[in-house]
Parts: structure tokens; C-alpha cells; sequence
């Protein structure tokens, strides 16, 4: 009887395969290389979506206080009656049953805007919560979404040239000689104490602020709880602001140490 012959199995055809302590460290290490190169760019990306959309919510509440100047004769106060009798467009003082109300309050009472300062158009996609629930000295929360608008030029009624105590006009749009170039309403935020515009850390969200006293001094030094509410640089170090024609601008650290453009209306003080 013929024997059958078996095949002869080669054992190491079957071996499990496994790599190589080497082979494993190289493929951390490229994993590592591109994840060191993807993750900016892919931050750098989201910013500037957050951007981008930043802006547009700054379009939407300037054509908002644009609408309410067409219907009113002049833009809302800042801060209506905290301080000193105010004067209506005509000259004559008012007793505003809207004592209390800053510019926010006013485009929400009069329904050019929705409600809830800390969401939709009003929240700034760059601004995180933490900003938003910040206390002040007082320990009262911002509740505000990140846009400002620059006290000088909306007249907040302390705000007054050379410290005299006396009745104020709100600023009119048709007054705004350079409406392309002066900021309206954008990014702004109270800065983390010593930290330098170009790095976006922040504070505590506001619906405002004063240019410096001197051209290009803006305040980022120790103080309490944080320096100055100032335009806030979130996107990339930039800050989103529109105009008071309506059109968005992006405004850099350079252009913000050196008031590019007067964007503060500086030199326009004595017009408002």
C-alpha cells in the first residue's frame, strides 16, 4: 500500500506578525510630526471661521443702531440718565422713562434686536462663557456677549470734555464725518492683567469703552479686577468691528496701538 505523503507545514509562515519596538516609535513619532503641524493650522482655521462670524453679528447689530438713528434722530446713549440731564435731538432736557438703559437695553426694548445678551447675535463666537459670567468688582456678572461700542463717541453722560457737569446731546449719525473708518460696535473685553494685546486672553465681556487719554496708550497693566474694556483682538489677534456705514473691518494690534484710521474719532471729538 502506497503511503500518502503530508505535507510539510512550514511553522513560520504562521508566525504572528508584530512590529518592532523601532518600527513602533517611528510611527509614533510621524503620527506625533503631523499632528504638530495639523493642529494649528486646524485652530487657526476655526478662529477665523469664528471670525467671520463675528463679523457678521457685528454688521447685524450696526445696521440695528443705523435703523434706530432713521427712526429716532439719533443713536441710543450709552448709558442713559446714570449721571446728568440728558437732551433730546432738539435740544430740550428729557425725563426718559428709560432711566438706567445703556444702547444694548435700547435696541432689545425697541425691538430691533432679540433678547438674551449672552447668545445669537450677541455673542461673540470668539468669547467663551467664562467671560460672560465674570463678576466685576461688585460681583456683578457681564451677561454680555463681547460687542462694544466706543463711549467717547456714543456720550456716556460722565464722559464730558473737560469735567463740566452739564446736559448732553446724543450724537447724531448724520455728525459722523468719517462713517467708514470710525468704529461703531465690535469685539471688546477687558484684558487678563499684563498681557499684551496680540495674545486674546480676556477677562470679562463689556458693551464698551474709552479711548486713552493719549493716542495709542491703551491700558494692560496690573489693576483690579482687569485693565480697561478695550477692542478685544480674539481672531487670530485680530478684533472685528463694524463701522458706522455698516461694513465690517478688521483691525489688527498695529492698527489698535496706532489708532489706524482714527478709528476712535480721536480727532473728531469736538463734532460729537
Amino acid at each position: 500500500m502506497k503511503r500518502i505523503r503530508q505535507p510539510v507545514v512550514d511553522a513560520r509562515r504562521f508566525r504572528p506578525v508584530a512590529f518592532t519596538l523601532i518600527e513602533l516609535l517611528v510611527v509614533i513619532a510621524i503620527i506625533a510630526l503631523l499632528a504638530g503641524i495639523i493642529t494649528p493650522a486646524v485652530s487657526h482655521a476655526m478662529r477665523s471661521g469664528q471670525g467671520a462670524g463675528c463679523g457678521s453679528n457685528a454688521k447685524q447689530i450696526a445696521l440695528s443702531l443705523i435703523a434706530f438713528d432713521g427712526d429716532n434722530g439719533h443713536l441710543p446713549w450709552s448709558n442713559e440718565g446714570h449721571y446728568n440731564p440728558m437732551m433730546d435731538s432738539g435740544g430740550v432736557q428729557t425725563n426718559s422713562s428709560f432711566q438706567g438703559t445703556n444702547w444694548c437695553n435700547k435696541l432689545v426694548l425697541f425691538k430691533y434686536l432679540p433678547s438674551g445678551f449672552d447668545r445669537g447675535v450677541w455673542r461673540c463666537p470668539g468669547a467663551p462663557r467664562s467671560e460672560v459670567i465674570a463678576k466685576d468688582s461688585n460681583g456683578n456678572p457681564a451677561n454680555y456677549g463681547g460687542y462694544g461700542v466706543c463711549y467717547n463717541i456714543f456720550r456716556q453722560e460722565n464722559n464730558l470734555s473737560g469735567g463740566k457737569n452739564a446736559p448732553q446731546r446724543a450724537v447724531k449719525l448724520s455728525r459722523i464725518s468719517r462713517p467708514d473708518s470710525i468704529w461703531m460696535v465690535g469685539d471688546c473685553a477687558q484684558p487678563l492683567p499684563n498681557v499684551m494685546p496680540d495674545h486674546p486672553r480676556y477677562y470679562r465681556t463689556s458693551t464698551g469703552f474709552y479711548r486713552p487719554s493719549v493716542l495709542g496708550k491703551w491700558d494692560f497693566s496690573t489693576s483690579t479686577p482687569a485693565p480697561p474694556s478695550q477692542p478685544a483682538l480674539r481672531h487670530n489677534a485680530t478684533a472685528r468691528y463694524a463701522s458706522f456705514d455698516g461694513h465690517v473691518t478688521s483691525l489688527d494690534v498695529i492698527s489698535m496701538l496706532g489708532e489706524t484710521n482714527d478709528f476712535t474719532a480721536r480727532a473728531d471729538a469736538g463734532q460729537f
